[in-house]
């Protein structure tokens, strides 16, 4: 007897499944484009990254084995739909759920969900954030690439590349001959 007819003859609501949130950023990167950013074997951290790098990503933050609930798959399509800022309430769950509902995309599962995403316009890749370590804190964070923490080593590079040498000591010589000093 198939599971359908079991739970019809129980008049029990079908088992649903629950998704890890880690399957849920796997299909928002292909449907969104971003997975030409991803490495050859990504981890999971691989994905969220790039997600997170382009505002997406649940209101707890990413959790690998977290399952999906209805809210955050309202909140993560709306945000990799870049419409994020036409929520009036983003501070209530349930309005990212209502806008999806009035544009007509329906969340009762990931793949009818994910359906009316199209790759990003501007994507931002992983090359836009670089790991940093901030000397005097031995901790290392993620860091935008224009705040780019400069060690001596670099500072002959930056200068050259970036904001060019600063002003430079004069040095006092000898008169030149004929002068009158």
């Amino acid at each position: 007897m198939s599971t359908l007819a079991a739970t019809a003859a129980t008049n029990q609501p079908p088992r649903t499944v629950e998704v890890p949130q880690l399957e849920l950023a796997k299909v928002v990167v292909e449907a969104t484009g971003l997975a030409r950013f991803l490495p050859v074997n990504p981890s999971p951290n691989d994905y969220f990254s790039i997600l997170m790098a382009n505002g997406i990503a649940p209101e707890g933050g990413w959790e690998a084995g977290k399952p999906v609930n209805r809210y955050d798959l309202a909140r993560v399509i709306v945000l990799a739909m870049k419409q994020g800022n036409k929520i009036e309430h983003p501070e209530n769950p349930q309005a990212w759920i209502y806008y999806l509902i009035g544009i007509n995309v329906p969340i009762n599962t990931i793949g009818l969900a994910t359906k009316p995403l199209e790759p990003l316009a501007l994507p931002i890749g992983p090359t836009a954030y670089s790991s940093q370590v901030n000397t005097t804190k031995r901790l290392p964070r993620l860091v935008p690439t224009g705040d780019i923490q400069f060690g001596p080593i670099m500072q002959p590079i930056r200068e050259l590349f970036i904001v060019g040498p600063g002003p430079q000591p004069v040095t006092p010589t000898a008169p030149v001959k004929g002068s009158r000093l």
